[in-house]
Order: structure tokens, then sequence, then C-alpha cells
């Protein structure tokens, strides 16, 4: 008797190994994270600009991202705005921020591409020069940069990128600078620190 309960456990391991669950992801799908700083040069109204920011996601199996980002315009950019009747100087203010997707090719070789589409939101605005007063013109914009670049992996835990794109922005509706004036390639550069699930 004591055999044939050990042989019927046995029996059942054995098919309980054979059906083991269906999943969609698969039994050696990761999830990883990842968050560091970005630096953008591109250019306002023909003028060189600088943006800085970060942004970070979760990673999916070492190939694909989600996640968020957020970048502010640092270099300055003056324009004469009438003030009961005088032109005076402001300076334009501008941030923006959203939705960062990516894919990321072969993720374990050194140096490998990447492709990105940061997708948000944000503002301009104009300050006056001197004691920053806020002229109330405010435009809410639009912004997407898609982009392509390369990775280098640094250590198991970081990675420093380099993506070549085009930054396009949409909604500005004022007189004082053209609706196109942000439309512009650009050069990101960045880091990656974190666990990145290859």
């Amino acid at each position: 008797m004591k055999k044939f309960y050990f042989l019927s456990l046995l029996s059942l391991a054995f098919l309980g190994m054979q059906a083991q669950t269906e999943t969609l992801l698969g039994s050696n799908f990761k999830v990883g994270g990842f968050g560091g700083p970005l630096f953008q040069f591109s250019s306002v109204d023909g003028n060189f600009a600088y943006y800085s920011g970060g942004g970070g996601g979760v990673i999916l199996d070492g190939k694909f991202f989600i996640g968020g980002f957020g970048m502010g315009l640092n270099t300055q950019h003056k324009y004469d705005i009438p003030y009961v009747g005088i032109p005076v100087e402001h300076e334009l203010d501008m941030g923006y921020g959203g939705l960062w997707l990516g894919y990321i090719y072969r993720p374990t070789k050194v140096v490998h591409l990447n492709f990105s589409l940061p997708i948000g939101g944000g503002a301009v605005s104009f300050d006056r020069v001197g004691d920053g007063y806020d002229m109330d013109i405010n435009d809410g914009i639009f912004v997407i940069n898609p982009n392509l670049g390369m990775e280098l992996n640094l250590t198991k835990w970081m990675k420093f990128t380099a993506n070549a794109g085009y930054l396009m922005a949409m909604g500005l509706d004022n007189d004082y600078i053209a609706s196109d004036a942000l439309n512009s390639p650009n050069l990101t550069l960045g880091f990656k620190f974190g666990y990145f699930a290859e």
C-alpha cells in the first residue's frame, strides 16, 4: 500500500512538472529601473539654447522603458515687449516635461543604439529683466522630441547616453516670438543610474 501511494505521488509530481503554466512574458522576464540627469543643446529663435533636467523610468526586459522627464531652459533669450508704449527688455522662460518612452537595441553590448520619444507639455512666459515681473504672457505648449542615439555601458549600474533629435513645440501664440521659434535639432547627453534588467 505504501508503495502504491509513493508511486501515485511520484506520478502526480511528474505530471505537474510537465504541465507548467504558460505566461505571456515568459519565465525570464525582468523588470528594472533607472534615473539620471539630462543636458540638451538646441536653439531658440536661431540662437544657441541649453536645457537641463532629468528623467527616469521602468525598464522591461532590458529593452523597453516607460517613464517621465522634465527640462528647463537655462540660457538667456531677451525680447523687447512694449509696456505703456515703451519697449521693455524681457527674458524668455520655458519648461516642459511629460511621458518618456524608449527602446534599447542589444543593451548588453558595451556600445549600443537606442530610440526614445519624450512627449508632453509645458509653458513659455516672459519676465521683465531687472525685477522679474511677469507680463502675464503665458503660452501652454505641446512638445515632442523623437531622437536616436547611442548608449555606453560604463558599469553594470551606470550608462552614458548621447542622442540626436528634433524638438517640436506647438501652441505658441503671442506677438513676441515666432510660433516655430522653439523647433530645432538638438543633442541630448545624459547619465542613467539603476538596475537595467538585462
